[in-house]
């Protein structure tokens, strides 16, 4: 096996794999354990080589090393390009590209390799945090690519803060062609699809639990902002997922629906709002019950649920139009209506024969009826409840445990209607939410996540009934901590006792939504809105050209400014430099200069005969000026400024 000789610089080769651990430390977050080990050998390898001096390992080795890592990426991810197999693989080749790293030229390479992955850290995430760590390894990056320029083994500060320097120049440049340059409606290029994720949040069926499980989950489901009038919080119903089949268990979508929706008549005014939905690999859009005027490429199911055209697997935002009080003017589904009558043949005999009792009522009176039965029953409203078992499980709850969560309810009730003779459905989604005041807008978590039924009635289609308002009122008046007994279950931020923490949490959410708005959330849209307001119409407008003409031309009068009040070019950077020349102005006080052409050593000479003495104490000064100066001598360079300052005339 043929070896290489290590010949670099070990402390500089260490700061190296330093910076690149840390540029794939993101990268190594989002992989299986063995896959982060297989990555990591390379880098340990090579460190391991570079502190005690033993040769690389040969060509054979890294060609085999090269090909197990490109079977192992194809084997996990069934593929070698895209967001997981071929940014994984690009992680793997660059730790191995260490194992030949010999050269300066090497160096070259992997720290252009290095800039390259940090651009592919934003796969991993795009926010603030990211942005300020992708900021922070490329200055470490750039620093020590100053410091290979030496051929010692130091680090300097100076090469660092030259590094933050360069970066902080062409800040200007970045800001103006980020908010001017015409943004695309597509992307240039698109990556192939990776492995399907997993959905999250709410499902699209429902059983006892499936709601209360999300209740201990309180990330972000979406963030809405209203413009104009505020809805009050018992409004706020965000339509999911609509469950028309009950087996006797589980309530389910139904298979087909016919793609026309039916006509919803707004009582009253409607509510204008945007909506920014985290990704859930689902095309489900959340709208305010009941949304009148969708976003393009979004629908409204005959079930009258928002859908957009493609699952959300990235963030984003829509502008919606909805009305909280409504009228169905015509069902395009009669269908729906009939289906919203079947229950199992068999089951539950003592919720049937309660609901066969008010099958005399008028439809409306049903309904009151029903709600009127859950209030005078003592029900509870509990995020724990026992467990249902057996084929009655209707009967179960509402005779002897008369314990549940939203679901519960829901199901119960539309059962109850159903057996009623009056037509109903379970529909999902989300309750409430919480006020941010700092941004002036509503968060909406997976805790939030409610059911509630639809009842169909003549004349006015479609009604919304919540029979949770009837037996625990706060949960749609004031959130879910005031209004269960076991809210110690809640998830710590969102129980009443940290409302300290939780306000603090709401302002940092603030920073967060205002970054994902006006930078993640920049799109072609938004662009537009801005151009406008500075009287831009069109992007090939002569309003347009000059807007980004006169940028570029304030840019470079900024740097044209800041060059002439910047160091002159003639001021030494170099500390031992610096020194020389505050020496060479205390002995121009005697006269003493050098001439034009005239080195250090020859200056000192003239200047110890003209000062006898002081001579000596002079060539000591030039000898330890031009050991620190040219022969990269730390402790002449200390020496140096000792020596000046016992200097005097």
């Amino acid at each position: 096996m043929a070896e290489q000789l290590v010949s670099l610089p070990r402390n500089k080769l260490l700061a190296l794999l330093g910076t690149l651990a840390l540029l794939l430390a993101p990268h190594l977050a989002q992989m299986p354990f063995w896959l982060i080990l297989v990555t990591l050998l390379p880098l340990a390898w090579r460190a391991y080589t570079a502190w005690s001096g033993r040769r690389l390992p040969g060509r054979a080795v890294r060609l085999f090393l090269a090909g197990a890592m490109i079977v192992l990426v194809f084997l996990q991810f069934r593929t070698l390009v895209g967001r997981d197999g071929g940014v994984v693989l690009l992680a793997c080749l660059v730790a191995l590209k260490l194992l030949e790293t010999t050269s300066r030229r090497d160096v070259r390479i992997l720290t252009l390799l290095g800039y390259f992955v940090a651009g592919t850290l934003f796969l991993v995430s795009q926010s603030f945090w990211m942005l300020a760590y992708v900021v922070f390894v490329c200055v470490l990056l750039t620093g020590q690519l100053f410091a290979w320029q030496r051929d010692d083994n130091r680090f300097e500060p100076e090469e660092y803060r030259r590094a933050l320097r360069l970066m902080l120049e062409g800040l200007p440049v970045a800001l103006l062609l980020f908010v001017l340059y015409p943004r695309l409606a597509t992307p240039l290029w698109s990556m192939p699809a990776d492995r399907p994720q997993a959905s999250t949040g709410i499902a699209d069926t429902m059983t006892p639990g499936s709601f209360s499980d999300l209740t201990l989950d309180d990330s972000v489901a979406f963030r809405v902002d209203f413009r104009g009038r505020q809805p009050e919080r018992d409004q706020l119903y965000w339509r999911g997922p609509v469950f028309e089949r009950f087996d006797g268990y589980t309530w389910l979508q139904r298979e087909f629906a016919p793609a026309l929706a039916p006509k919803i008549v707004p009582l009253g005014r409607t509510l204008d709002y945007t909506i920014t939905l985290e990704p859930q690999q689902r095309a489900w859009l959340f709208a305010l019950d009941l949304p009148t005027r969708l976003p393009q490429g979004a629908r409204l199911t005959s079930r009258m649920q928002a859908v957009y055209r493609q699952p959300l697997t990235t963030r984003a935002r829509f502008d919606l139009q909805s009305a909280t009080d409504w009228r169905i003017e015509e069902d395009g589904d009669r269908f729906a209506v009939t289906q919203a009558l079947v229950l199992p043949h068999t089951g539950n005999p003592r919720a049937r024969q309660l609901a066969q009792g008010w099958r005399t009522l008028p439809p409306q009176v049903r309904v009151a009826r029903a709600l009127m039965w859950l209030q005078n029953n003592r029900f509870f409203y509990s995020l724990a409840p026992p467990l249902l078992e057996g084929a009655d499980q209707v009967d179960q709850f509402l005779f002897t445990t008369k314990e549940g969560f939203c679901e519960h309810y829901a199901g119960s009730f539309s059962f109850l209607m159903r057996a009623a003779g009056v037509p109903a459905r379970v529909v999902g989604g989300y309750l409430g939410g919480e006020y941010n005041a700092a941004g002036d807008y509503w968060i909406v978590r997976q805790a939030d996540a409610h059911a509630w039924v639809e009842v169909w009635l003549e004349g006015r289609g479609w009604q919304r009934v919540d029979p949770t308002a009837v037996v625990s009122p706060l949960r749609v008046s004031s959130g879910l901590a005031r209004s269960v007994r076991d809210s110690d279950r809640l998830p710590m931020l969102l129980r009443e006792n940290a409302a300290w923490l939780a306000n603090l949490r709401l302002k940092w959410d603030n920073v967060v939504y205002v970054w994902d708005r006006w930078v993640i959330g920049y799109d072609t849209q938004r662009q537009m809105q801005l151009l406008k307001q500075l009287g831009v119409d069109s992007l090939d407008s002569a309003t347009y050209l000059a807007w980004l003409v006169g940028g570029f031309a304030a840019v470079l009068a900024l740097y044209t400014l800041a060059a002439r009040r910047g160091p002159r070019a003639d001021r030494p950077r170099d500390p031992a430099a610096r020194q020389w020349r505050g020496f060479l102005r205390r002995l121009a006080q005697r006269g003493l200069s050098p001439h034009p052409g005239e080195g250090p050593r020859d200056f000192a000479l003239r200047a110890a005969a003209a000062l006898p003495a002081q001579a000596e104490l002079i060539r000591r000064i030039c000898n330890h000026y031009l050991a620190a100066r040219y022969g990269d001598d730390p402790d002449a360079a200390r020496q140096l400024a000792k020596t000046i300052k016992t200097f005097r005339l």
